[in-house]
Order: C-alpha cells, then structure tokens, then sequence
C-alpha cells in the first residue's frame, strides 16, 4: 500500500515534470529565435551609443560653452551601454540552454 502510494507519488512528479519542460521548450525556443536575430543589431547599436556618448563626453568637457549633459552622466550612459552587451549574451545562453 504504502509502496504503490509512494510509485503514484513519483510517476505525477515525473510527469508534472516532463509537462512543464514540454512548456519551457515551446516558451524557449520563439524567444531563442528572436533574440538571436535581433543581437547583431542590439550589440551593435549599444556599442555604438557607447562610444558616441564618451566622444560627446569628452567634446562637450573640452568646448568652452557649458556642456547639456554633464560629463560624467554621459560617461555613465556609456558604461550601462556597454554593461547590456553581456547581459543580452546572457539571454542567449539562459534560452539556448
């Protein structure tokens, strides 16, 4: 009695199991898919604003008027540009995984 409790235990785990992988695989691989075409364009457009955001920086620090945006608010636009590279990479792997 106790065994074939245990067994029915075990078979409903293996399948609620088995059935939420089914759904991870159909939620993964649409977004798999889009996220791997869109991160040529993504990876490319955050490095370049990166590096227009440290050129402004530096051509607004060395102008004579006062700059719109302070130097080190640009060089922080920058830096979090360049920080959501890896974490788009990181995207990828979780989904690809």
């Amino acid at each position: 009695m106790i065994a074939s409790r245990r067994q029915a235990k075990e078979t409903l785990s293996q399948t609620c199991f088995g059935t939420l992988m089914i759904i991870w695989g159909v939620i993964r691989v649409p977004i798999l898919v889009v996220l791997a075409f869109i991160e040529p364009f993504v990876r490319f457009v955050l490095i370049g604003i990166a590096m227009l955001s440290v050129l402004r920086a530096f051509i607004s620090n060395g102008s004579s008027a006062p700059p719109p945006i302070p130097f080190w608010v640009m060089m922080c636009i920058s830096l979090g540009c360049l920080m959501l590279v890896p974490a788009c990479h990181f995207l990828l792997r979780l989904f690809s995984k």
